[in-house]
């Protein structure tokens, strides 16, 4: 029997002649775990695309890519869709991309079946809602993909990516927007679903618990690979030693004199917030109190749909609560601004980078020419680590992680009073997380408030003040 994937020699340029991949090679048995792991723009999601047959048009690929047996590069279309979801599952890093906003969740899952002119069985959208960890999931299922959590939708689009049991399953970062515990779980029903896994993640420490072999990429190009356990702990060249270091992030220790001080930037007092839905109502915030000072950095830890990103938009002033008081104000003047959990969709597609990362600079009024607006935004993309980024290019030729990094550039242009961050790390590579969490600490240091919401509660505490836990849209402990 054929290899779940065979890739052979895989070279990739993209339409503007930039080399993704260059003369990769890797076999994935039946059965086999393998991860994929790497710093953002290493070419990882390029390897993805290229098994699935989706590509950029204009891209050149040599070499050789099989899933199942079938030869994939230069394929027709129509044996491409008969390999996508029956032997080849997909999960994708960006679940809210994945879903069309004006249908229900629940029709994006059956669609698992409908896309191969399939009928669901009976019961299996809810039934398999319910088994990934979805309550109350017959309401859930009829509900738009903006009324769930990233957590949340980001298993039922697992539970669509596995729903025939493939051959093979290709994870692209599955697990960025969900928590400690429930990634385990979500992977371990991944593992029990598919026949073999090539996992990309960041997450070195998942990859350790659910990989078995580890290829590492660095510009394109595999540099180590090995078993998990020998590869993570004691590692051979230096891209890996690297991703393995920034991987162990330490707890920051404040000292007193660095406490915030001030009045509060802002603050929500008793507030509550429900949101209506036509199976009944569902409490996201209740009854929390938390104030943000100048210089501080508050971390939100909790489950998947614990009522995190809510709080951040009540505090940020962008959703009004049902009950309680919202304050914005403080002692120095300033902005609100936002990163979001979702950087693609948070980026214009149309907007050079120059324009999105000036816009906000723009909004307050300054007036700069095209050739200043391109100096600062180069200036602003250094800042987040992307000297090597021209301001001309557009999101779409990003990476994700590179995607959230210009994000944060964007929030920091307009030097606001309080930056409020949904997941700011969750699509990057560990090197890059460290350098972004580590510029967040300074713009802090110099003055600014930051809520910063996290599934990643190790490197939050490596930056932030002060840590709260929501559960059940309350904050304990």
């Amino acid at each position: 029997m054929s290899a779940p994937l065979v890739v052979e020699g895989l070279t990739v340029h993209y339409p503007d002649g930039h080399r993704a991949l260059h003369g990769l090679d890797l076999r994935v048995g039946a059965h086999e775990r393998w991860a994929l792991v790497g710093r953002s723009g290493s070419g990882k999601t390029t390897l993805v695309r290229a098994v699935l047959g989706l590509l950029p048009s204009g891209s050149r690929a040599t070499g050789s890519v099989r899933v199942g047996g079938t030869e994939v590069l230069g394929a027709p279309e129509r044996v491409l869709r008969g390999l996508r979801g029956l032997v080849a599952g997909y999960v994708p890093q960006d679940p809210f991309a994945a879903c069309d906003p004006l249908r229900a969740v629940g029709h994006h899952v059956a669609e698992a079946w409908t896309a191969h002119r399939r009928t669901p069985p009976a019961g299996a959208v809810v039934d398999g809602l319910t088994g990934v960890g979805i309550a109350d999931a017959a309401a859930r299922a009829v509900q738009r993909p903006h009324q769930w959590s990233g957590g949340m939708l980001q298993r039922a689009t697992l539970l669509a990516a596995t729903a025939h049991d493939p051959l093979l399953t290709l994870a692209d970062e599955p697990t960025s927007a969900l928590d400690a515990d429930l990634a385990d779980d979500v992977l371990a029903l991944v593992r029990r679903r598919c026949g073999a896994l090539l996992l990309i993640s960041h997450d070195l420490a998942l990859v350790a618990r659910h990989a078995d072999s580890v290829l590492v990429l660095d510009g394109g190009r595999a540099v180590e690979r090995g078993p998990a356990a020998d590869l993570l702990t004691a590692p051979a060249v230096a891209e890996t030693r690297r991703l393995v270091a920034a991987s162990a992030p330490v707890a920051r220790r404040a000292s007193p004199s660095a406490a915030a001080a001030g009045e509060p930037v802002a603050r929500v007092e008793d507030v509550s917030r429900r949101y209506r839905h036509a199976g009944g109502e569902v409490v996201a915030v209740d009854g929390v109190t938390l104030a943000v000072r100048p210089g501080e950095v508050v971390g939100v830890v909790g489950r998947s749909g614990s009522g995190k990103s809510t709080l951040v938009r009540l505090l940020g002033g962008m959703e009004k609560p049902d009950s309680g008081t919202t304050v914005l104000g403080g002692t120095r003047p300033g902005y609100v601004m936002p990163v979001f959990q979702d950087p693609v969709a948070s980026l214009d597609r149309r907007w050079t980078l120059w324009r999105t990362l000036t816009e906000p600079l723009s909004a307050r009024g300054e007036r700069h020419g095209r050739a200043r607006r391109r100096a600062l935004a180069a200036a602003a993309l250094e800042r987040v680590g992307l000297s090597g980024v021209d301001p001309d290019r557009l999101p779409g030729s990003l990476s994700v992680g590179q995607a959230q990094r210009v994000a944060v550039a964007r929030a920091l242009a307009a030097d606001p009073a309080l930056l409020v961050a949904d997941e700011p790390t969750a699509s990057l590579d560990v090197a890059a997380a460290a350098a972004v969490t580590d510029l967040l600490r300074g713009i802090a240091d110099a003055g600014t408030a930051m809520l910063v919401v996290s599934h990643d509660e190790r490197r939050l505490a490596s930056y932030a003040d002060r840590v709260v836990r929501m559960r059940d849209g309350r904050l304990v402990g």
